[in-house]
């Protein structure tokens, strides 16, 4: 029979976020809103004990086949822990002060995150698992669009030789120059036009 577990609290190691929907919830496929990110943490060791150890007490014998919101790769060695909330997260600074609504930067994936909130387990229609319910975020290190990372995970490419390709290239103000000396209206199509 399962326990009955009071709420244990959990905090993460700082990580990278991964598919992250912190400043806004997902709403995607028409499910209920969550705010959620994956956290790929390098020394996971002692959070995936707890959480071991918390669905081992709670469903006994079978809890190896329980579903836990973690997986880690063996080549990296890196763990994704999986955390998310219908609620709204608490958010701090990297020196532990509560951030407030346009405090909080937008956060892309490879922000540099620490996360906590309960480790909570569930049995839903024959369905067993251990869920991690995010409540607070720190942010170490915010990744936005800006950053110029453009929600990669931290994942791009370094600089290569002179004479590449830039952004900024695509659409120069001698592009708008030449195109507006004719007409207006086939200068805008032209400028849209070489956007593609």
């Amino acid at each position: 029979m399962q326990k009955k577990q009071k709420k244990v609290k959990f905090t993460t190691q700082q990580g990278r976020a991964q598919y992250p929907w912190l400043n806004e919830p997902d709403v995607a496929f028409g499910n209920e809103p969550k705010y959620k990110t994956n956290l790929i943490v390098q020394d996971a060791s002692g959070l995936v004990s707890q959480i071991e150890k918390i669905a081992e007490e709670q469903f006994g014998s079978d809890w190896s086949k329980a579903r836990l919101p973690f997986k880690t790769d063996e080549d990296t060695g890196e763990t994704v822990f999986i955390t998310k909330s219908k609620y709204v997260p608490h958010f701090f600074d990297s020196s532990g002060q509560n951030l407030v609504g346009a405090q909080v930067p937008t956060l892309w994936g490879g922000s540099v995150l620490k996360v906590g909130g309960y480790i909570a387990p569930y049995t839903v229609s024959g369905q067993s698992g251990i869920s991690l319910q995010l409540t607070r975020v720190q942010v170490i290190d915010p990744v936005s669009s800006s950053n110029g990372d453009g929600g990669s995970n931290g994942e791009g490419f370094e600089a290569v030789s002179e004479g590449g390709f830039i952004g900024e290239d695509v659409i120069t103000q001698e592009t708008f120059d030449a195109t507006e000396e004719e007409d207006p209206e086939t200068a805008q199509v032209a400028a849209s036009a070489d956007r593609f």
